[in-house]
């Protein structure tokens, strides 16, 4: 198991689902299946459509692996191929080999050194996604980098 797996796994046991469901009621989200590659960059770039799936699924498994190659020094491309990146999560999530023409796509209009991270959505995005690998304050205190032994 890789420390970032590890990090997770320690998350979930210790709080469920329960801290993301908090975070995620009450959405009144619409499928766009037309729209996949706009809304992704949308998402990326603004997070405007943050509530049209796929696409914001296509855009958060992007920024979910892009987190974890930088925080843990993972190649990108096999993080996003991980059929447990979202830890069943998103039912709208597909790995790289099962949408790799529409991950392409996405990345050459948005590549991953451009992804605004200050947009209102995206730092949101950005929390919970520390918060799930344990590296916000609270999982620090709990689980401090550099003790993971594999």
């Amino acid at each position: 198991m890789k420390e970032f797996e590890y990090r997770r796994t320690v998350f979930y046991q210790m709080h469920g689902h329960e801290s993301f469901e908090d975070e995620h009621k009450n959405f009144d989200y619409g499928i766009h299946e037309s729209s996949v590659v706009k809304d992704a960059v949308t998402y990326l770039l603004d997070g405007s459509s943050y509530l049209k799936f796929p696409g914001a699924a296509r855009a958060v498994a992007i920024a979910v692996a892009d987190f974890i190659a930088r925080e843990f020094n993972e190649d990108f491309f096999s993080v996003l191929n991980n059929p447990e990146l979202m830890h069943g999560n998103d039912p709208f999530f597909k790995t790289y080999q099962e949408d790799k023409s529409t991950y392409d796509e996405i990345l050459k209009l948005v590549p991953r050194e451009k992804i605004v991270w200050e947009s209102p959505r995206m730092a949101i995005t950005h929390r919970l996604i520390r918060q799930e690998y344990m590296l916000d304050p609270e999982g620090l205190q709990t689980l401090p980098r550099n003790t993971w032994i594999p």
